[in-house]
């Protein structure tokens, strides 16, 4: 698949998840990008983004939106939909995103977010660096 194609299907992807979202009042969204520099090419089918929004004003953090998605490469579109309700003011908010190779973890990155409206770009760093 050329480069544009995928672009065009994450976009694509992304794009149902907010339409998806939009639908269902009291509902709202993150959106962002996860990358890597690292001249790595893991095979795609065997490669899944997993994006959490955490709320981590506790000691444990609690997960108020979740995406999977499976085979992808660099750059990984990704929308968070979430309940509004569940947004307090005064706590603390992280997107944390974990990318997996044949159900191993070689990457990840967590982004404290001081305004859900802003998109996230979080480049992935392999793991134990």
């Amino acid at each position: 698949m050329s480069r544009i194609n995928r672009r065009h299907l994450l976009l694509g992807l992304a794009t149902s998840t907010l339409a998806a979202c939009a639908t269902r009042p009291g509902m709202g969204y993150v959106n962002g990008s996860a990358f890597y520099l690292e001249r790595i090419a893991y095979p795609r089918d065997k490669t899944l983004l997993r994006v959490r929004l955490l709320d981590v004003s506790s000691g444990a953090p609690a997960v108020l939106a979740e995406q999977t998605l499976e085979k992808v490469g660099t750059p990984i579109a990704f929308s968070l939909c979430y309940d509004y309700a569940a947004i307090k003011p005064g706590r603390q908010y992280a997107v944390d995103a974990r990318l997996f190779v044949d159900g191993e973890l070689r990457m990840q990155a967590a982004e404290p977010v001081a305004n859900l409206a802003n998109k996230l770009d979080m480049r992935l760093a392999m793991v134990g660096q």
